[in-house]
């Protein structure tokens, strides 16, 4: 009866999260942010923008080149010139209206007739309702040109995209792959995260299945079956339900990256399942699985203290799996159970403890003079070879300045247009590029009629008088900025809108700085917390085991956790925020083993010792994928649980 409420509200539970679970986050940047705040915002606007540069021998092959582009969903460019062509004296150039201020008519004359009798002109409105063609004008200033340049004998072309999705991607990545006439390049984030995002997903799925079969290898060996692989794959489902039900309930949206971290659970469900089927009958075991449970969840919940989004993620799921794990073993799994067993070979390792001891003591000391810290984002990103060619070619031929942001904030989206035009800044983008504010529409409107009244009578002799007579008599109207469709791309919210400005200027924001800046604070926190945990654990562990054995078991995990930070210094790699995370879990995986060593028999080493050994070579396996951020965390985890183990071997005497 007992098992059934249980599985019963389990599942209650699991039903509700789902039903209103949100879409999983992939941006790396909100991992770390909160994904509603501006610079989360200004970040994802910065690296959505793809660059596609076309290559070819001869200018005139560039135009056959650029005509294989395929064309993705963008903008609603005729929502936009529907506004210009219904309001055309409503906006205005600049150099148009000091013109006008000036009464300057007969340049504006001059420029109008070039561009009505211009054989490749175009017209946004018609000259029987604009006749001095301004709002096309006006278009045409705000219509950003392709850049061609020439550089060591060959042309390149340069445009640009906002990505929105990864079929667009898909796109451009088949018109490369097909292209004849020339060569074309992709550079920009969006087409970095497309490819190391499939990279990275069939590494870790590959590696996943690698390390199933490895631990259905295990198993066979050591139980002659494989039959027990079906309660420890039910036991890391219920712990992997009940940490995503909880978390989703709680968070708004859960980050790839908190299932990254939640990996560490395959690890600690297996060593809880082995011990209660090895160990289970022996006196203090549930005694050793709740200390083991309590310690482990106490060293994840500390990371909620955090402001970081992805440690509060990683918290809560990891901790409410742990106790999905615990509880899933200790009131489903059957009480009576027969299960056959063998034995690994034994090996004397304590005859090398000299030996290894003193070589982890050699490796902390050097390591520790050569430890050197990173907190630039990029370092997490090492891309292929092809993705780097195209990233030089486009700085060496185009030289792109660096782009920082300009936060503007109102009551309303008129108010922020206003802000915008008293700014002026050249060679920026902005909302007020494209729409002007009314209190300036009103001033054009006034410009425009005094040219009418002034000068069509004298211009306009390719229309009849009655429409001469409509132009000048017509009713204008202000256009309502609050519904321009361009205000999505610029609006960060209803209150902000952004300017974006090449190079740096008072008050402007570089999202890659601040990102680097934020993540430094976090790696600081991190490590700041880690003595905090350290001194709880210790705490903890002495009211379960007494003020000695709590020394023995925490020693392990310690020096395992400052030995792979140092051989990793001392590989010459700088340590960063993910190093500093994975200590965490390190310490989650190495308290088991040495909580269960210390006070278990002989078939509580052989659980140890299986669930060490797959963990430890999931890990290994996770440090050789291509994208860094995770075999950063990969390796780190391998070296920390495995040296964290053979010390528990060389410091704790079981009682048993």
């Amino acid at each position: 009866m007992k098992r059934i409420i249980f599985l019963g509200f389990s599942l209650l539970l699991f039903v509700f999260a789902f039903i209103q679970a949100k879409p999983v986050e992939c941006e790396l940047t909100k991992a770390f942010v909160n994904p509603s705040s501006d610079l989360a915002k200004l970040a994802a606007l910065s690296s959505s923008y793809l660059n596609v540069i076309l290559e070819t021998d001869n200018e005139e092959n560039l135009e056959e080149l650029k005509h294989q582009l395929p064309e993705i969903s963008g903008l609603d460019v005729k929502a936009v010139t529907d506004v210009y062509r219904d309001y055309p004296e409503n906006f205005l150039t600049e150099k148009t209206r000091k013109l006008l201020e000036n009464k300057n008519y007969s340049e504006i004359e001059k420029e109008s007739l070039e561009r009505l009798y211009s054989p490749l002109g175009i017209f946004i409105a018609p000259p029987d309702n604009d006749p001095y063609l301004l709002a096309t004008e006006y278009v045409l200033k705000n219509t950003s040109g392709e850049e061609v340049k020439k550089f060591n004998g060959k042309f390149y072309l340069l445009k640009r995209y906002k990505i929105k999705n990864k079929n667009d991607i898909e796109k451009f990545l088949e018109t490369q792959k097909n292209t004849n006439e020339g060569t074309v390049y992709l550079s920009g984030p969006p087409v970095h995260s497309y490819i190391t995002g499939n990279k990275s997903s069939f590494e870790i799925n590959f590696i996943c299945i690698i390390s199933t079969l490895a631990l259905i290898f295990l198993c066979k060996y050591y139980f002659k079956s494989i039959k027990v692989i079906i309660p420890i794959g039910l036991s890391i489902l219920y712990g992997f339900l009940l940490g995503y039900s909880v978390s989703a309930i709680i968070f708004s949206h859960l980050h790839v990256l908190t299932f990254v971290f939640a990996t560490s659970l395959i690890g600690i469900s297996l060593d809880y399942s082995l011990h209660y089927f090895l160990t289970g009958k022996e006196e203090g075991f549930r005694k050793n699985l709740t200390a083991s449970m309590l310690t482990t969840v106490l060293a994840f919940t500390t990371l909620i203290f955090s402001d970081m989004e992805i440690l509060k993620q990683i918290a809560v799921f990891t901790s409410f799996g742990l106790l999905g794990v615990y509880l899933f073993v200790t009131v489903v799994f059957p009480k009576d159970f027969k299960i056959e067993t063998g034995s690994f070979p034994k090996i004397n390792f304590v005859k090398f403890k000299p030996v290894f001891l003193t070589l982890i003591a050699l490796v902390i000391i050097v390591g520790a003079f050569r430890l050197e810290f990173s907190d630039d984002i990029k370092n997490l990103y090492k891309p292929p070879e092809n993705l780097m060619k195209a990233e030089k070619i486009y700085k060496e031929v185009f030289s792109p300045k660096n782009t920082e942001f300009i936060l503007i904030k109102g009551k309303n989206t008129d108010e922020i247009i206003e802000k915008e035009e008293k700014i002026g800044i050249n060679n920026s983008v902005s909302l007020s590029d494209f729409i002007q504010s009314k209190a300036k529409q009103a001033e054009n409107q006034k410009l425009v009629k005094n040219l009418y009244n002034a000068n069509l009578d004298k211009y306009g002799t390719f229309l009849n008088k009655d429409i001469i007579k409509n132009i000048k008599s017509k009713k204008l109207k202000l256009y309502d900025t609050e519904e321009f469709p361009l205000n999505k791309e610029f609006m960060l919210d209803k209150n902000t809108s952004y300017i974006m400005v090449h190079g740096h200027y008072n008050n402007s924001i570089s999202p890659a700085k601040e990102m680097n800046k934020y993540m430094k604070d976090l790696r600081k926190e991190c490590i700041f917390l880690t003595p905090f945990v350290y001194c709880v654990l210790f705490i903890l562990l002495s009211l379960f085991f007494g003020f000695k054995n709590s020394l023995k078991i925490i020693i392990s995990p310690l020096l395992g956790v400052i030995f792979s930070i140092c051989l990793i210094s001392l590989l010459g790699e700088n340590i960063n925020l993910f190093n500093i995370l994975a200590l965490f879990l390190i310490t989650g995986f190495s308290l088991d083993y040495s909580i269960f060593r210390l006070n278990s028999g002989e078939k509580s080493k052989d659980a140890v010792f299986m669930s060490m050994l797959s963990t430890a070579f999931s890990f290994l396996l996770l440090s050789f994928t291509g994208f860094k951020l995770i075999s950063t965390l990969g390796l780190t985890l391998f070296l920390g649980i495995t040296v964290s183990y053979l010390l528990s071997l060389l410091i704790i005497k079981p009682k048993l």
